[in-house]
């Protein structure tokens, strides 16, 4: 991937002057073939909504040009776009908890780099974040196209979650998701390094009283999936039905 190239890609990108307002996390996972379109798909977006932000990209495992690629785009944009690299695969926790202590922004929304969600989202839930403190962007509220597999594994897990946890959202997916920075900061310490995050971070955001909004939204995802699905399966409900322990066990102390 030759330097040229990827300048390409951001150089229309306006930059404006001072502190981005929102900042914007992409966990990464051999993205060599998706990373230059859809950034500039994002960049182009946001340009075209008038919106700053700041793109950190976090790689986790990436073993392609990945990390080449990141590093260029990186060196094109300082400050606005940063990119790091952990050895972990699926580490994608870790990767949000690097991302909230790189933020130079009040916001952090959490994006996959497949853009399968509309983009629409990020001004809608940027808007919400001024009076709630988590925004939960939601296929099964809104409009999606995916795979019959998928369809049935996440009703079946948004089904456990209302039931064990008592939790009123219905997506635990790691993109689409909004954060005011100063208020799930001090939730992060301990939380769960790999995909689970989502279902730690709401769960901690519920019992510390945030104001949590759901949002629809539309998404069409017939992408080949980067997980081995009944391992990820299986880790989430196995993590699913750990936290239920937990809380039963804290409601009997």
């Amino acid at each position: 991937m030759k330097t040229s190239i990827v300048n390409a890609a951001v150089k229309n990108s306006h930059v404006f002057p001072g502190p981005p307002p929102l900042s914007i996390v992409i966990p990464l996972y051999n993205e060599q073939d998706t990373l230059i379109p859809n950034l500039r798909k994002l960049l182009l977006f946001l340009q075209g909504e008038g919106l700053d932000a700041q793109i950190i990209l976090g790689s986790n495992g990436s073993t392609d040009a990945t990390v080449k690629i990141g590093r260029m785009v990186e060196a094109i944009r300082p400050g606005r776009i940063s990119f790091f690299h952990i050895n972990s695969r699926g580490a994608v926790g870790q990767v949000f908890q690097m991302a909230a202590a790189l933020v130079s922004a009040p916001v952090l929304i959490s994006m996959d780099m497949d853009l399968s969600v509309d983009l629409e989202f990020i001004t809608r839930a940027w808007g919400l974040l001024r009076t709630s403190d988590l925004v939960v962007g939601s296929k099964k509220s809104g409009a999606q196209s995916r795979s019959a597999a998928r369809l049935l594994g996440s009703k079946l897990f948004i089904f456990c979650a209302r039931t064990l946890l008592r939790l009123p959202y219905d997506d635990y997916s790691i993109g689409a998701k909004a954060y005011k920075v100063a208020s799930v900061q001090p939730l992060l310490r301990g939380m769960s390094q790999d995909t689970n995050y989502v279902l730690d971070l709401l769960c901690r955001a519920k019992r510390a009283g945030l104001r949590i909004e759901v949002l629809p939204i539309a998404c069409a995802d017939w992408r080949k999936s980067r997980f081995r699905l009944l391992r990820e399966a299986l880790t989430r409900f196995l993590y699913l039905f750990r936290l239920w322990i937990g809380k039963l066990k804290g409601s009997t102390k």
